[in-house]
């Protein structure tokens, strides 16, 4: 990626997660995750509609008036981001590869954070390296999330079987975060193993699952004689997406691999989100902001 090509994306990215995010997706997580409590503002004088269970009453000896209390809620909170940004997810078939359609997501999320005053923290990976971002606040660091991440995944290993997995990286997660935390984590989810370690993720934090696809992942075109890299060891390899039965076999392993990944997400009750690299992620984010507002 040239300078240009990398400030071009910047500006796209941060352009879109700004407008978008003020629009239409700040309200909702507002709505959704809301503060920690609510804590003693200050007291005023009585006024009709005001709910009586909230007079202080001994504001109205002393003030020899009725007087009621108010309260603020807390909105702080401690977000943090998993980013998965390893081989597999850099595979697109339209006009962005899974890992940038993730960064997007992560833009998209951290804004709405940061503009909530909420503290947002940040782990991007890839097979061999991992890079942490300390929970920081203000809106104006949104910028610093997205040229980390473009930078990583510019120096991402697209192929290769290192020591980080998912599983190792929720496992560093929960070694992390001290204090109860809002957790977002963006991947494809197209590995195994980390499904008990997300269980004792889930039960120390709030974790929202943010499942990133492509539509050449469900249902192979008919391309003929079609050569493919293996994103785990680089090997190349033929296929023929001209027999029915291999594309009708490519489609059920899609369809069993992503119900199986619904039942794990509904084993641990996660709400959980599905974006695809040919589609707006505002929409589904914020659905699912939505629909946990509406459950709390």
């Amino acid at each position: 990626m040239t300078l240009n090509d990398f400030l071009k994306k910047l500006k796209k990215i941060e352009f879109h997660t700004r407008m978008n995010s003020q629009e239409t997706i700040a309200g909702a997580y507002h709505s959704a995750f809301k503060g920690r409590g609510m804590s003693f503002s200050e007291c005023k004088p009585y006024e009709d509609g005001d709910d009586v269970r909230y007079i202080d009453w001994h504001a109205s000896a002393r003030h020899q008036g009725l007087f009621v209390r108010q309260f603020v809620e807390e909105r702080e909170l401690s977000v943090y981001v998993v980013l998965d940004l390893s081989a597999p997810m850099h595979f697109g078939s339209i006009d962005k590869t899974k890992a940038e359609a993730a960064i997007e997501a992560m833009s998209v999320i951290t804004f709405s954070a940061l503009q909530n005053n909420d503290k947002v923290g940040m782990c991007m990976f890839d097979c061999n390296s991992t890079r942490f971002i300390p929970q920081t606040k203000g809106k104006s660091n949104v910028v610093r999330f997205i040229i980390e991440s473009l930078k990583f995944n510019a120096n991402a290993q697209r192929f290769g079987t290192g020591c980080n997995t998912l599983n190792e990286i929720l496992v560093k997660t929960i070694s992390v975060l001290k204090r109860r935390s809002l957790v977002f984590v963006i991947s494809d989810f197209c590995t195994s193993g980390y499904e008990t370690t997300l269980r004792h993720l889930a039960y120390r934090h709030e974790v929202i699952p943010v499942v990133v696809t492509d539509p050449m992942e469900k249902t192979l075109p008919d391309l003929g004689l079609l050569q493919m890299r293996d994103c785990k060891t680089g090997d190349m390899m033929f296929v023929d997406c001209s027999d029915e039965a291999f594309r009708d076999a490519y489609s059920k392993q899609y369809d069993e691999r992503q119900a199986s990944l619904k039942t794990t997400f509904n084993r641990t009750r996660l709400t959980f989100v599905r974006i695809s690299t040919n589609e707006e992620i505002i929409r589904p984010l914020s659905g699912a902001f939505s629909k946990r507002a509406s459950h709390v």
